[in-house]
């Protein structure tokens, strides 16, 4: 996590000197043109604002900032002394809890967590839906699903597949998608007022010849979801041979969509049988297989069940495939 640091008073930047030595990735950021110019350079910049001055400055500096629990940088509040840690913005998705607890510990304050799921003692929907590796489809139902579970102690999860082992105690497996609270599916056809979460276990493998640009790779994914039915929600990653690790469009669209991407070795891919083998691909790289078998490779864990959903199709400069980790 990038982490800026901002205060005002002398104090207040012996504290943040105090924190910063504490927390690695964590910037101290003197500024001259104003306290409000620099909150809103570091609100792009940072994955987290620690800021030691009043809270009310902060909420005037930020308020036209804001945008999305799931894009917004965590912000925490700090009075000068470190006496009062406040987790004022994105406590769960973006970590503002977890780190206001961190910097109390540094400071010998104490950690000050609103969000009503920390203080009732419930699951966070939200923060569970990303440990769960899931998109959230309709994100304005979260705040509704949050509150629901503090109405009634207890959510309904339906799932059309095994993609959630074990539930906290208080979600209950619900058999019908129509009156759940939160239904996990691939799949858009179950039409339901509740959260709908999208399991990200599909993984994209490339070839393509050098030079090829973040446009054209745009385009095949295009192609994925509107011919082929691969919705970008549900991927998890991208995989390629370990000789594109520098092929630059690659890695920007690596970067755009925020995918991890995995390479592997020539002979890592030569021991997976797929039906798209190549000769020609073989004769020019050592593998017959690049797309196929990155792709199945990075969708199978330790017991090899990926599976296929989209074998290789041909562009004039990429080749594609599509595995989906199995349940």
């Amino acid at each position: 996590m990038d982490i800026a640091l901002l205060a005002i008073t002398d104090k207040g930047w012996k504290t943040a000197e105090k924190i910063a030595c504490a927390l690695p990735g964590a910037d101290l950021k003197h500024y001259s043109s104003g306290i409000r110019a620099a909150l809103e350079r570091a609100w792009f910049e940072y994955d987290a604002i620690v800021c030691i001055m009043a809270s009310g400055i902060v909420v005037r500096c930020i308020a036209g900032l804001c945008s999305s629990k799931f894009t917004d940088p965590c912000i925490i509040v700090v009075d000068e002394n470190g006496r009062h840690v406040i987790s004022l913005l994105s406590g769960h998705v973006g970590g503002g809890n977890q780190l206001a607890r961190q910097i109390a510990a540094v400071s010998g304050g104490t950690a000050v967590v609103t969000t009503a799921s920390d203080v009732s003692g419930h699951t966070a929907v939200d923060l569970w839906s990303i440990e769960q590796n899931c998109t959230v489809a309709n994100p304005e139902k979260l705040a509704g699903t949050a509150a629901q579970l503090l109405r009634a102690g207890s959510l309904r999860v339906f799932q059309d597949r095994p993609f959630v082992k074990i539930l906290p105690e208080d979600f209950q497996l619900h058999e019908n998608a129509a009156d759940a609270d939160i239904v996990i599916s691939l799949s858009n056809r179950y039409l339901h007022d509740g959260l709908h979460l999208i399991p990200r276990i599909r993984h994209i493998g490339f070839g393509c010849r050098r030079g090829v640009g973040i446009e054209e790779f745009k385009q095949v994914l295009a192609e994925l979801e509107s011919t082929h039915g691969v919705d970008l929600r549900s991927v998890a990653g991208l995989a390629s041979i370990d000789i594109k690790r520098d092929e630059a469009g690659l890695i920007e669209l690596q970067h755009h969509y925020n995918w991890p991407i995995r390479f592997f070795t020539k002979e890592e891919i030569n021991e997976i049988k797929v039906p798209g083998e190549s000769d020609v691909v073989f004769a020019r790289v050592g593998v017959r297989s690049v797309s196929e078998a990155t792709a199945l490779l990075a969708a199978s864990g330790k017991n090899g069940d990926g599976r296929l959903i989209v074998e290789k199709i041909k562009w004039q400069r990429i080749t594609a495939a599509v595995a989906e980790t199995a349940y």
